[in-house]
């Protein structure tokens, strides 16, 4: 449990910065539809998860709406990576035929980048 804890607070600003991106990504996609709401980080559920790439603990946050839900997640790597997606599940605002499954933000180069998963509107 103390393991946990650590790996919690030295992820924190860290975990902070990757949400804001998420939210911002958000933002700048203009949804119609209900408000995608990315919760405090605060809010997630914490977990140390084995890492079959490399053998390490991987902290998970997880983010649950509903018991049986999971609309998002973060992933801090033992090898200082991390990698976060929250899922939108919305109309895409300018691409008829496509929704937004969801966002993504990553760190690359000590930036965090943000990119958006979509997928083909079914017929």
């Amino acid at each position: 449990m103390e393991q946990l804890e650590q790996r919690k607070a030295a992820v924190t600003e860290q975990g902070e910065a990757l949400l804001a991106a998420l939210r911002d990504k958000v933002a700048g996609m203009k949804l119609g539809g209900e408000q995608v709401v990315i919760p405090p980080l605060e809010s997630a559920t914490f977990t140390l998860e084995y890492d079959l790439y490399n053998g390490q603990q991987t902290l998970m946050a997880s983010f649950y709406p509903s018991q049986h839900y999971r609309a998002g997640f973060l992933l801090f790597h033992s090898d200082g990576s991390c990698f976060a997606e929250y899922h939108v599940m919305q109309l895409h605002p300018t691409k008829p035929k496509f929704f937004v499954e969801a966002v993504e933000a990553w760190v690359r180069d000590g930036e965090i980048k943000t990119d958006t998963r979509l997928a083909v509107m079914p017929q």
